[in-house]
């Protein structure tokens, strides 16, 4: 394995990996990084997490003059999704607790609430997964793990703040009801940002030595490669049938050049 470390003379070594040690490479990765990532993202109580975000993005809401609320919501499981409820079922299988901020919008109150899905830890977890699973100094990988997740909280953060304040502008400036706004600021802006800022996560990582893009290239390859191998060998087995179709052909054309030389001779 630590001949797979890159270094200055060879800063890619994984993508230099050919044939049964690059398909064993890619399987062991890909399995340890799955792992790694569901038994992070289902095991700990991220309660603690959620209340950091909470309160941070309160934080950044009342900075901008929203005048935010801060709230424990506590409520039966029902208004969770059947991950959540099994996720929140593994601490408390009586009530799921969420931290939350209520805004007023005009004549009512809008109330957020923050939970796992929330805290951004499906990326956090699949990144640290990979970090874990790529080659590199144990050094690099921890640097790695912890700036990705500093700039996980606080990117996460922000963006939790911007979709509450636009959800928050859409009703009252564009008189949107809540599920429309929070349409728009969530599934339509908010997307595109947690894609973006996923790239520049995968960034910070490859600068600090982890190459974690090297082992998703050779994820793809390795999947692709056995692909076209198929193909390769579907090629191949057609080509030696054409083959053994010529040589028939010419045996059959040598037979009869001597039937009728035999004939020839005969007369």
């Amino acid at each position: 394995m630590s001949n797979l470390i890159p270094t200055e003379d060879n800063p890619h070594p994984l993508l230099k990996l050919e044939g049964e040690e690059r398909r064993n490479f890619a399987i062991r990765s890909l399995l340890f990084t799955v792992a790694f990532t569901a038994l992070l993202y289902i095991l700990p109580n991220y309660f603690f997490l959620e209340n950091i975000t909470t309160q941070s993005s309160y934080f950044v809401l009342d900075m901008f003059g929203f005048h935010p609320r801060l709230f424990i919501f506590e409520d039966n499981l029902t208004r969770l999704g059947p991950i959540d409820q099994f996720l929140y079922g593994l601490y408390d299988s009586a009530r799921a607790t969420y931290p939350s901020i209520s805004i007023e919008t005009g004549y009512s109150r809008s109330n957020y609430l923050i939970v796992r899905a929330c805290t951004g830890m499906q990326a956090g977890a699949l990144l640290l997964g990979l970090i874990w699973s790529t080659p590199a100094t144990t050094h690099n990988r921890i640097r790695a793990s912890y700036t990705i997740m500093i700039a996980l909280l606080i990117g996460n953060v922000l963006r939790i703040a911007a979709m509450i304040a636009m959800t928050t502008l859409f009703i009252e400036d564009f008189g949107l009801n809540y599920d429309d706004a929070w349409h728009y600021a969530h599934d339509v802006l908010g997307r595109p940002l947690g894609f973006f800022g996923t790239i520049g996560f995968t960034a910070l990582i490859e600068v600090r030595g982890v190459r974690i893009l090297d082992t998703i290239t050779v994820w793809i390859d390795t999947l692709l490669g056995s692909k076209k191998k198929k193909k390769d060998d579907t090629k191949e087995d057609d080509v030696k049938e054409d083959s053994a179709e010529e040589d028939n052909a010419e045996e059959d054309n040598a037979e009869e050049d001597n039937a009728e030389e035999d004939t020839t001779e005969s007369n």
